[in-house]
């Protein structure tokens, strides 16, 4: 008994679209249950059409549509293109490694820290509070660190937070104080400044 043709083991002509082709391979797979060697059969079956059929098709044998053959007239009519909203611009490489999105509780730990080390302040008005300040660049540095485990980055970052917020501490609360700011407010605005290097910067 001579082998049958890939197309008859699908069960359809030769003249067969490939919606048909597709279909037959569909309903025999579903039909077959668990026989993994009639699966294969199947499997090989379409496979060899649809080799013959690109076989054929590279050869002229097959007459392709337009629309497919001459992908480049359609291109000087091109159909109206649904408009789908565009991708939010997207921040440069060198940004995105420094900056950070912090979770809730990443933002909260730090705020809560310094803000303990700034109350400490109010309730110790007359001291200079070189101790809280440390305590604070210490904390900025640990929880920096915690993000990329780079100390050095980390302590830069946390001495530039610093230094900036001191600077706006004394350039923005002595001129409004009259140059006689409690130590509580120039705390409070440095503290403000390292919780954002903190909590947004890596």
């Amino acid at each position: 008994m001579a082998e049958m043709s890939p197309y008859q083991v699908l069960g359809i002509s030769e003249e067969a679209s490939f919606e048909e082709i597709q279909s037959a391979r569909a309903r025999l797979l579903a039909s077959l249950g668990a026989d993994e060697q009639q699966q294969e059969r199947v499997e090989q079956a379409y496979d060899a059409i649809l080799m013959q059929r690109l076989r054929l098709r590279k050869e002229g044998k097959i007459a392709v549509p337009d629309r497919i053959r001459y992908a480049e007239q359609r291109a000087a009519h091109p159909e109206p293109e649904l408009s789908l909203p565009r991708p939010a611009a997207q921040n440069p490489p060198w940004v995105s490694r420094w900056l950070d999105t912090p979770s809730t509780a990443d933002a909260l730990w730090p705020a809560a820290l310094l803000g303990g080390l700034g109350g400490w302040v109010i309730l110790a008005p007359d001291e200079y509070p070189s101790l809280q300040l440390a305590l604070g660049l210490m904390a900025c540095i640990y929880f920096l660190y915690r993000k990329e485990r780079r100390f050095i980055r980390a302590f830069l970052l946390a001495l530039a937070g610093l230094s900036l917020g001191l600077m706006l501490a004394y350039g923005i609360a002595l001129p409004l104080t009259g140059g006689d700011a409690p130590g509580a407010l120039l705390v409070g605005i440095t503290f403000a400044v390292m919780w954002l290097v903190t909590s947004f910067l890596r």
